[in-house]
C-alpha cells in the first residue's frame, strides 16, 4: 500500500507543515561527515521527501552547491518553489527518475516510513541504485516504540493507516531494530541511533525514530 495522495496534499495546505529549521540530529551528522569528506563543485545531493525544503537549505549552508529535491506531494513542491529555487522532481520513492550511480549525498528525513514495508524495501533498492560508490544516505524510520503515530487501523506487519488529523488515512510502517539493520545489508557501512521525545503536556505519547547513516 502506497501513501495516500490526498492526505499529503491536504497536509501541505496547513501553515504548520511549513518547516523552516533543520533537524538538529541531521545537522550534527552532516557537519561531521562533511568535515572529513571534501565537497567539490561536482558533489550532488538529493533530498527525498523534501517537504517544505528545510534540509536543502541546510545542505546549501554546509557548502553543497548541486542540490535538488524530490517529493510525492505537488503542494509540498509548490511550497519549495515559492520559498527557494532548488530544482525539484515529483515522484515516488520506489521509481526514481534519476540516473544510476549519480548521487553523492541522499537525505531522506521523516519520509521513508510512509508506505507499506514491501514498498519501503523497493525504495531502499532504488536509493542504492542512484548512489555512487562511497555515497552516503542520511535518514530516519519510525520506530516500533512510537505511540504517537501508531493509531487508527493496523493492517499487518507493523503497518497502520493512521487517524492522526494532520495526515489522516496515510499509511505508516513501524520498524524494530532487527528490521532496521536487515534493510541495509547491501551497504558497506551502516550506523544508527534512536531519538525519542514526548508531547508537552502528554508524556504518555512517545514520538520515536531510528536515525541512521548508510554508506554504499
Amino acid at each position: 500500500m502506497t501513501a495516500n495522495p490526498k492526505s499529503w496534499e491536504d497536509h501541505y495546505c496547513r501553515d504548520k507543515s511549513i518547516l523552516i529549521y533543520p533537524d538538529e540530529n541531521l545537522v550534527r551528522m552532516l557537519k561531521s561527515f562533511l568535515v572529513n569528506n571534501e565537497v567539490t563543485p561536482n558533489t550532488v545531493a538529493l533530498d527525498m521527501g523534501c517537504g517544505s525544503g528545510r534540509h536543502m537549505c541546510l545542505l546549501q549552508n554546509l557548502g553543497v552547491d548541486r542540490i535538488f529535491g524530490l517529493d510525492y506531494s505537488i503542494n509540498a513542491l509548490n511550497i519549495c518553489n515559492n520559498m527557494y529555487k532548488f530544482p525539484l522532481i515529483q515522484a515516488e520513492n520506489r521509481n526514481l527518475p534519476i540516473k544510476t550511480d549519480s548521487i553523492d549525498i541522499v537525505v531522506s528525513w521523516g519520509s521513508l516510513h510512509y508506505c507499506a514495508k514491501e514498498i519501503f524495501y523497493e525504495a531502499i533498492d532504488e536509493i542504492n541504485r542512484i548512489m555512487k560508490k562511497g555515497a552516503v544516505l542520511f535518514g530516519t524510520l519510525r520506530s516500533d516504540k512510537d505511540t504517537f503515530l501508531k493509531r487508527g487501523k493496523e493492517i499487518g506487519n507493523g503497518t497502520w493507516v493512521t487517524d492522526l488529523d494532520d495526515i489522516k488515512n496515510s499509511v505508516v510502517s513501524f520498524f524494530n531494530e532487527k528490521e532496521l539493520t536487515s534493510a541495509f545489508t547491501k551497504f558497506e557501512l551502516f550506523q544508527y541511533g534512536i531519538m525519542e521525545r514526548s508531547l508537552i503536556g502528554d508524556i504518555g505519547k512517545i514520538i520515536s525514530h531510528w536515525f541512521f547513516m548508510a554508506e554504499k
